[in-house]
């Protein structure tokens, strides 16, 4: 356990292994196959191979680690297992019942934060500006409130409505890959998949037609509706898939 900053409290201390996707994710993806995940990167030399790797980084002090954990992932993930409030499918979507709004978002927020201090190189791609960094370290270590117009959280459930050979929904929800960032007209945006969800967090601000829709994480109500969205309509995820098909087909691939 190497000694440095803590990127949370930025106080010296000895750092712990920490993870910005929670690590209770992987621990669930890779009892699910036998210690060992299916790694496929966009790039075109690395071949399809099995992984065991959690995308931890050395990036906080053993209190802030306990501190993230308790206050952020500890209910982020209860919400989704359904083990705070409830979580039901719905015709257009899953309801989520009897949950914090403003808690849940924050835990998105603090993985969106860990994603851009973690030097894991997965996460690599996904730099905020200092100044947002520190806004939300600060925001994380004192409990101050980010005003909803800075980051706008938007949540939808992924399926694949693929009439044959389709992906099952428990194969979406132990699919991960890194972040991506995408850039739009007045706006920038991070994405990832989490648990069978797809998340994108916007910023600095969407135009109001967009705060709006159905999805969008605001508000103080305990129910919210992710809506439905076609896995393979994720053009960033879709390009992974055939990635690593078309790596597979050539026997770049350590797979059996």
């Amino acid at each position: 356990m190497a000694s440095n900053f803590c990127k949370l409290c930025l106080e010296f201390h000895p750092l712990c292994n920490s993870h910005a996707l929670p690590r209770s994710i992987f621990n669930y993806i890779l009892r699910k196959n036998s210690g060992k995940t299916i790694s496929v990167t966009d790039d075109k030399e690395t071949p399809v191979q099995f992984s065991s790797d959690s995308w931890d980084a050395e990036i906080l002090c053993a209190n802030c680690e306990r501190k993230m954990n308790e206050k952020y992932d500890d209910y982020g993930i209860a919400v989704f297992r359904g083990h705070e409030g409830a979580v039901m499918p719905e015709a257009t979507g899953m309801r989520f019942l009897r949950i914090d709004r403003k808690r849940l978002r924050m835990f998105f927020l603090s993985v969106l934060w860990r994603m851009s201090v973690s030097t894991h190189p997965n996460y690599s791609n996904i730099n905020l500006p200092y100044s947002w960094e520190d806004d939300l370290r600060s925001a994380l270590h004192f409990g101050i409130s980010i005003p909803q117009s800075r980051y706008t959280v938007f949540l939808c459930k992924m399926r694949d409505s693929t009439p044959h050979h389709g992906f099952r929904n428990e194969d979406i929800r132990g699919l991960i890959c890194a972040p991506f960032g995408r850039r739009y007209e007045s706006m920038t945006s991070v994405s990832f998949p989490f648990l069978g969800f797809f998340v994108e967090v916007f910023f600095p601000k969407v135009l109001k037609p967009f705060s709006k829709r159905e999805g969008v994480l605001h508000g103080r109500s305990p129910v919210f509706l992710a809506p439905y969205f076609e896995l393979l309509d994720i053009p960033e995820i879709m390009q992974l898939l055939v990635t690593g098909l078309e790596k597979h087909t050539i026997g770049l691939s350590r797979l059996p």
